[in-house]
């Protein structure tokens, strides 16, 4: 899922001011017209009206409850979130006994509506988009700053959906797991090596489940290479989720611990190396405070 920004409108004249033809706008209903942020799919738009489903759903745990501070019916609602999730093309929401709660990919959603709405209205914060694998440094650099006063805000995602909201503007520094990314970008030391990691492979089979943490890229172009054939038959978010199922897999070393599993013996293949890159997006104020935070051994300016 890709974000869009759209062009925000030119504001009509005064009615006193001429137009660049000389002629005179009077004030018309055009005035309310408003710059908004979508999301955009292959099965269409996604509004951040329509998000905020989500957010209610968040808060309330309970579909009745959040239709009634979203000032709809339950059955609105539910009609509504059946085509968000059509078009995001995943479960967003699971009900139980309980109430109502996001799926892994509903709070990954929320978070992407988040980080857009705080950057429309945005003060000083520095916004940092990374990974899982990356969430532990990001996080604690960013204790750090804020026991000095500075305010930080932080996206867990994809590298898509990092990369996608960095081309947009929508964020200041972004780290990237595929080194592929980092490429993207004019260097002129804006580009860090964060540190070094490898892929593990999980092999059991042509059947595979592809991780949203990981430059799985590699992994699988490793296997194109060698003349392997496979399917990728799912995408999961954490090795303990695989670890138990039929599947192979390449999960990250870094995100393995961070997990605490340690896969079978007589299941671990190859080893793919890689890099993490840090990536310098905007000029906010911020950003040198945000890197002199790092290890000596974790910061490798590039360019």
């Amino acid at each position: 899922m890709a974000t869009m920004a759209r062009k925000k409108e030119e504001l009509p004249r005064l009615s006193h001011e001429p137009s660049e033809s000389g002629e005179k706008f009077q004030r018309s209903r055009l005035e309310n017209l408003v710059p908004e942020i979508v999301l955009v799919s292959d099965r269409g738009t996604i509004t951040l009206r329509q998000l905020e489903m989500l957010r209610a759903i968040s808060s309330e745990r309970s579909q009745n409850r959040a239709a009634e501070s979203l000032g709809i019916t339950a059955a609105v609602l539910n009609k509504q979130l059946k085509e968000l999730e059509r078009k995001a093309k995943a479960k967003l929401v699971r009900s139980n006994a309980r109430g109502s709660e996001l799926t892994i990919e509903g709070k990954q959603v929320l978070r992407v509506l988040e980080t857009l709405t705080s950057r429309m209205s945005r003060t000083s914060d520095l916004v940092v988009g990374c990974t899982r694998i990356t969430q532990n440094t990001v996080e604690r650099i960013s204790e750090v700053l804020f026991g000095k006063g500075y305010e930080i805000r932080i996206l867990v995602a994809d590298d898509e959906t990092n990369y996608s909201l960095a081309s947009g503007g929508l964020l200041d520094i972004i780290f990237v797991d595929d080194p592929l990314y980092a490429y993207e970008f004019p260097k002129e030391n804006r580009v860090h090596e964060v540190t070094r990691d490898f892929l593990v492979h999980c092999d059991r089979g042509n059947e595979y489940v592809r991780m949203n943490s990981g430059p799985q890229r590699l992994g699988f172009d490793t296997l194109r290479e060698s003349g392997v054939e496979f399917e990728v038959c799912a995408v999961a978010y954490s090795a303990a989720e695989v670890l138990d199922s039929k599947y192979s897999f390449f999960a990250s070393r870094l995100l393995l611990d961070r997990e605490k599993v340690e896969l079978p013996a007589d299941s671990r293949g190859i080893r793919i190396p890689y890099t993490v890159h840090a990536i310098e997006i905007t000029n906010h104020r911020n950003i040198r405070e945000f890197f002199d935070q790092m290890a000596p051994k974790q910061h490798y300016p590039i360019g």
